[in-house]
Parts: structure tokens; sequence; C-alpha cells
């Protein structure tokens, strides 16, 4: 791997056709050891939020605003959080991990631009047995009011546990992002940002299975989603997402939402 942990000739030559890559065991199992512990705490400090949960899409949320998150709980197990975001600020060894050069050297090759900054962070959690499906999505239609330009956001997603089919990896279409944006669903609010599966082929969806440590690169427009965990352990990824340096955090617009809400 190139010392500097920008993308080397092959890593571009293969990111810019496909629209994601893997880089594998990134991140060493004492790292990975004591990311899995901050996240778990941080799970912990959200378990009992006063706000109601309320169906969205074929989610389920809980704003927190004493914490400036929102957190998702499993539709058919609504004791069991499946994801925090943003979730960086809550915690400062997740904060720090924003900073580090394996995430961040990368993203101005994904992005093509000389600095980057985040723009949002997600813990996704798949607990075995429970942990519910992602739908087919592309992640630019969600951001597209809360980004200057959702083209120019890109995820870094970080495996906590390994990533296998049986406990639900990502799934992502290669190519997928050169087709620009597809279809949403025919409805009204957060579902619309979720892809129409009509007249898209799901045979194309390609499992990204890796071991713990790993990061996995992609763009706005990489359609992906992923599967329900029939595993007996837990699938965990920490999410990073990184714009053009300069641009506003999704936090500070979630912010002005809670605060508009208790005016």
């Amino acid at each position: 791997m190139n010392p500097s942990q920008r993308f080397d000739a092959g890593e571009r030559e293969r990111f810019e056709p496909l629209g994601y890559l893997i880089r594998e065991r990134v991140f060493d199992a004492r790292e990975i050891a004591r990311m899995r512990r901050d996240c778990e705490r941080l799970v912990e400090t959200v378990r009992r939020l006063p706000t109601p949960k309320i169906p969205v899409g074929s989610y389920l949320f809980q704003l927190g605003p004493e914490h400036c998150a929102m957190v998702k709980w499993e539709p058919d197990h609504p004791d069991v959080v499946q994801g925090i975001e943003p979730c960086a600020h809550l915690d400062e060894e997740l904060e720090r991990l924003g900073a580090d050069p394996r995430l961040v050297e990368p993203m101005r090759d994904v992005i093509g631009v000389p600095d980057v900054a985040l723009f949002t962070e997600k813990l996704n959690l798949k607990r075995a047995r429970v942990g519910g499906r992602y739908v087919l999505h592309q992640d630019y239609p969600y951001w597209v009011e809360s980004s200057e330009d959702p083209g120019q956001v890109a995820t870094a997603l970080i495996c906590l546990d390994d990533a296998t089919r049986e406990n639900g990896c990502l799934e992502v279409a290669p190519g997928s992002h050169l087709g620009g944006l597809r279809p949403g669903r025919k409805t009204r609010g957060f579902g619309r940002f979720e892809m129409d599966p009509e007249g898209f082929d799901e045979a194309q969806l390609v499992s990204l299975e890796a071991p713990a440590g790993s990061v996995v690169f992609f763009g706005s427009l990489l359609v992906h989603r992923s599967t329900p965990n029939l595993s007996d352990a837990d699938r965990r990824a920490l999410l990073y997402s990184y714009q053009p340096a300069g641009r506003e955090h999704s936090r500070v617009g979630l912010a002005k939402l809670l605060a508009e809400q208790r005016a």
C-alpha cells in the first residue's frame, strides 16, 4: 500500500469503474476492540431517550435532542438499537478516529479534492439473529437537503466484525454510480428516498465480504443494500462520510431542526 495512504494507481484504476474499493485489515485487532467498546458504550447512552419512536419509511427513528443525534431502532425488535447518526461528537475517541489518515487520505482521492472534512458519521448495528435489512438505496437522496453537493459526499465504512453474507454484509451494484440518480419509491415522506426496485436488476448486487478492520470506500451514487443478520454474532460498522473541507457538518442542520421543534 502507498505509505501516504492515498490510492495508488492500481486502486484508482479499480475504483473509477466499480464505484467502491475495499482495503482489508486497515485497522488491527487491538484498534478494532477499542472501537467496539467505544461503540457499545455509545449505544448505552442513547438507550433510554424519552422521545417517542416514529416509523419513517422502512425504519423506526427516535430523535435525541440532548445528544443532537438520530437513533434508529429495529422495526421488528423496537428495543434493539440499529443505528446512531451523527455519532462521533458523542465520543472523544470516535471523533478522533474521523481524522485518521487511513480514512482521510483515501477520501481525498474518492472525492477528488485536496482537503476533506466530515459531513456525518453513523454507527450501524446488526445484532445476532435480529439485525434487519437496509433497503436498496443510494445515499445521495438522503443528503440533498443537508449537503451543499451530495455528489461530493463519500463514505468510508469500517468493519468492526467480520462481514459475511450470513450476517448481512454490504451488497453493492458495481458501476451503478455511473448511472446517476435512480428513481425513488412513489410515496410521500422519508420512504421516497429509498430506491424503487422496479426496473433494477438486483442480480447485479455483489456481497462485500471482508475481515474485521477492513474499510470500504464508496460514493453517494453507488446502489447498495444489506440483508438481515442470520448469524449468531453481531455485525457492526462505523461509517464516516466526508465532503470538501469548509462545508457545514450535517449536525448543524439537525441542531436547527431540533431547536425549531422545541420552540
